[in-house]
């Protein structure tokens, strides 16, 4: 697989070709978000399988709209549109593509990743890539969902500043060599067809086993704040719709849908 400092696309649509997720690539040099180029593509009738991405983003960004470092030729910053189900959990499809981000990076760089929920993948308390999805639902067109997806691959020390250095890592800084991108991204589309399929069959416990199987702080006590308060409690699990189920001091039971930080209370 090529590991030039530009994309082989070619390489990528010949790795992916049988893939239903990604049927079409559109690339990019650079851009503000591809998820808001996904947004604007749908809205001009684009479809399930369109991926686009992008060399560099100028406005790259996360849940809550934090900011993703997105220098050029060095990661990997994609959006997906996929059209599930109106019935599909969009929670569920979140935690699903953190599964294909972690399976992808164990299968190249034989480096062991962890998720926290509820869309980033870790490597030694470190992140390495993050998950953004966002809902399309507009009256007499197909429910769509944008998947979009950051990756820290070939990015070295010195492209983070002192703050993110403490928070983030890359697959070459974890693995100690330079990673071929396009083969990132052909596993992980090969990775996210399987867990899309398995949702589409209505097998979601099968992906929450699979998730909880790399999860981070599963039976530790943690801390989530949510936007309204804090709740401190022991991470049990999740629910079938993908949930963190948090037990409090009190023996209470809290299902939690949206948190900005879910942190193990002893770090």
């Amino acid at each position: 697989m090529s590991n030039s400092n530009i994309l082989n696309i070619k390489l990528i649509k010949k790795s992916l070709k049988t893939i239903d997720v990604a049927r079409s690539i559109i690339y990019l040099e650079q851009t503000t978000s591809t998820n808001d180029i996904a947004k604007k593509l749908c809205s001009e009738g684009h479809h399930h399988g369109t991926v686009i991405i992008a060399e560099e983003q100028t406005a790259g960004r996360g849940r809550k709209k934090n900011r993703w470092l997105s220098i050029k030729g060095k990661g990997l910053y994609f959006s997906l549109i996929l059209e599930p189900p109106e019935s599909s959990n969009v929670q569920l499809l979140t935690l699903g593509a953190g599964i294909a981000v972690a399976n992808a990076i164990e299968k190249v760089c034989s480096v062991v990743s962890r998720l926290k929920w509820p869309n980033d993948v870790y490597i030694q308390n470190k992140k390495v890539a993050g998950i953004l999805a966002e809902a399309i639902s507009k009256r007499n067109e197909s429910f769509k969902v944008i998947l979009g997806v950051g990756i820290n691959v070939n990015h070295d020390k010195r492209d983070f500043d002192d703050e993110i250095a403490r928070i983030a890592t890359s697959l070459k800084i974890s693995s100690g060599k330079s990673v071929p991108r396009e083969q990132v991204f052909a596993e992980f589309g090969s990775e996210l067809a399987k867990i899309y399929s398995e949702l589409a069959k209505g097998k979601t416990s099968i992906v929450i086993k699979y998730w909880l199987d790399k999860a981070l702080y599963v039976d530790e006590e943690v801390v989530v704040e949510t936007e309204n308060t804090s709740v401190v409690g022991k991470f049990i699990g999740l629910n079938d719709a993908g949930a963190m189920l948090l037990k409090d001091h009190n023996q209470n039971l809290h299902e939690i849908w949206a948190a900005d930080v879910v942190r193990c209370r002893n770090i």
